[in-house]
């Protein structure tokens, strides 16, 4: 924590994340990386709400359900700056006079298209009035945010991979692209009997593979756990037209499989690794 004068304390950081994402993180999902002991509500806490609008608040609401509405939101510019109120006095209640309470702002600068600096500063201490000087140190040994860094780091990587950055700018792409698709899941009859039905089932592989090779059945998934789900399957075509192609499978005639029909909209270009 850095003095900016003797009414004011600060503390940065460098997150490896795009601005939208650290802005994103530090609001919406404050309850994520906040330290859990740094709360004034007499309960344990259930969740932590930023309202994302100038007049909003930061909640904390208890698991028996108590409210604490310790911050009021004054400024919210995303993805550059947001401030909030600190409306907690020397006492480490709730303070109810305006006048009476600091600020918080914080500001996000990108460094680069993926890393961050985020820079927190606790202003206007001296508001508090008789005693504010403890409140002062108090805070500039608390704020940290470490916290901020290690959770965005947590929540990116997943399966040991780090998750790739994805802009508005492709989200609007891919949803623009999007196509429909007919979702076939495919449930095996009281007739499905192992191994008097292998032949059919061979024929009936031969079948889903040389619709593969047309292009009619990008993805085509065997279930393998111990239900009477026997798969699924992701059809380039219309539910009739689907429909059509599975009264011709080898496993639908035999009465071995019975399918559901459901339409989606997916990616093109999705496909298995």
């Amino acid at each position: 924590m850095t003095a900016i004068d003797s009414t004011s304390v600060s503390v940065s950081i460098e997150v490896d994340a795009p601005i939208t994402r650290a802005f994103q993180v530090f609001t919406a999902e404050i309850g994520s990386w906040w330290d859990e002991d740094k709360h004034i509500l007499r309960e344990p806490l259930a969740e932590m709400v930023f309202e994302p609008f100038v007049g909003g608040h930061i909640i904390d609401r208890g698991v028996h359900g108590a409210e604490c509405r310790w911050a009021r939101v004054l400024a919210y510019e995303p993805p550059d700056r947001v401030r909030f109120s600190w409306d907690i006095n020397t006492r480490w209640e709730i303070e109810t006079d305006p006048e009476r309470t600091s600020d918080i702002e914080i500001t996000f600068t990108a460094i680069t298209t993926e890393r961050t600096r985020v820079v927190l500063t606790h202003q206007n201490l001296h508001r508090h009035g008789e005693g504010w000087e403890g409140m002062r140190d108090a805070v500039s040994g608390g704020w940290s945010l470490a916290p901020l860094a290690a959770w965005i780091e947590r929540s990116d990587t997943v399966a040991g991979r780090r998750l790739p950055v994805v802009s508005d700018e492709t989200m609007h792409a891919r949803l623009a692209a999007g196509a429909t698709y007919t979702a076939v899941l495919l449930r095996a009859t009281d007739t499905f009997v192992r191994p008097t039905v292998d032949p059919i089932i061979w024929e009936h592989g031969r079948r889903n593979m040389a619709l593969s090779e047309a292009g009619l059945l990008p993805i085509v998934l065997r279930v393998g756990d111990d239900t009477d789900l026997a798969g699924v399957g992701i059809f380039a075509a219309t539910p009739a037209d689907t429909e059509e192609m599975l009264r011709d499978d080898p496993g639908v005639r035999a009465g071995i499989f019975s399918y559901q029909l459901h339409p989606v909209r997916g990616f093109p270009g999705a496909a298995l690794p």
